[in-house]
């Protein structure tokens, strides 16, 4: 059998074709460009909204309670006795202010005030300022978490509603309840940090948009606060924090308190919580590139809240 022996022409020839079949396949509809197209209007991958946008300023509550420090904000000639938190906002947002501004994020797993917390949502809803209560407690992961009741299952009034204290103030054990909880460090990037800012505030701050945070959790600060460093969540976008690192003898039922969920790290009593609280602190205040400022200044007055909620204008106008 004679063997094929390739000259001149067939290389020619095939040359070509080639050609002919390479401007065949360019002429072709795109399928990688019309993918990507469906991609990129796809809803999967559309941007979704932030809870925080169209808000100028924010307050995060961490640690609400029955919700008081916002009512701080939105009405502070009301609580002329607060300790330290209307003088606070009245530095940081300015005396004069409207509360359309603002929008405040109440974080608050303490099934006991669910009631409070969404009358005072839809009381300032109907004054047309923004109150969000949010169902969860503040940690350093998403889930579920047991947190206890430290006082009487019947008292009105629970200051530590906590993660971390299995004994009541008053030695006992403490009665637990199944919470969900989220991640702050994440649920701030996306809600707040990225959030659309309004332009034309009703009020322009000389400083731009604030975002201040109350930070009273009961203990979990010392697992809330490596992440909010650690992912830069806090000095990306918090300009104050406000609140207490628990270090003091009066929560000694606190401790001993597990740093991580393996066990494997331990605060034995509140006198190793101290310097940890310190370095903390100490390491936003040298960090050259992070906004926050942080004020460990605890106001626990008006716990109980004896003041009336506001009534829109309308039912004022009615009553008059």
């Amino acid at each position: 059998m004679a063997s094929f022996r390739p000259n001149i022409t067939f290389f020619i020839v095939l040359s070509l074709c080639i050609q002919v079949c390479f401007v065949f396949f360019l002429n072709l509809p795109s399928a990688p460009t019309s993918f990507q197209t469906a991609q990129s209007t796809s809803p999967s991958t559309q941007k979704k909204p932030h809870l925080g946008d169209g808000c100028y300023h924010v307050f995060l509550d961490v640690g609400s309670n029955i919700g008081v420090h916002g009512r701080f904000l939105f009405e502070p000639d009301k609580f002329p006795e607060s300790k330290s938190s209307v003088a606070m906002f009245a530095e940081e947002f300015g005396a004069t202010r409207d509360n359309r501004d603002f929008c405040v994020f109440a974080f608050e797993p303490n099934p006991k005030f669910a009631k409070r917390q969404l009358e005072l949502e839809s009381v300032y809803k109907s004054m047309g300022w923004r109150y969000y209560f949010i169902f969860a407690g503040a940690s350093n992961i998403d889930g579920n978490c047991t947190f206890y009741h430290d006082h009487m299952k019947d008292a009105e009034i629970e200051l530590g509603f906590s993660a971390v204290a299995k004994k009541t103030v008053y030695g006992g054990d403490a009665w637990p309840t199944i919470v969900p909880v989220i991640r702050l460090s994440k649920w701030i990037q996306h809600e707040i940090r990225d959030r659309k800012i309004p332009i034309d505030p009703i009020i322009r701050h000389k400083n731009g948009p604030q975002v201040i945070m109350k930070l009273d959790v009961e203990g979990l600060e010392y697992r809330i606060f490596p992440d909010l460093l650690t992912t830069g969540a806090l000095c990306e976008t918090v300009n104050l924090v406000m609140g207490e690192f628990h270090y003091s003898p009066a929560y000694k039922n606190f401790f001993p308190m597990n740093l991580t969920s393996d066990g494997k790290n331990v605060l034995e009593t509140w006198l190793y919580a101290l310097p940890i609280a310190g370095f903390f602190t100490r390491l936003v205040e040298i960090s050259e590139n992070c906004i926050t400022r942080i004020s460990l200044q605890d106001d626990e007055s008006y716990v109980s809240d004896p003041i009336e909620y506001p009534a829109p204008l309308s039912q004022r106008d009615r009553k008059e």
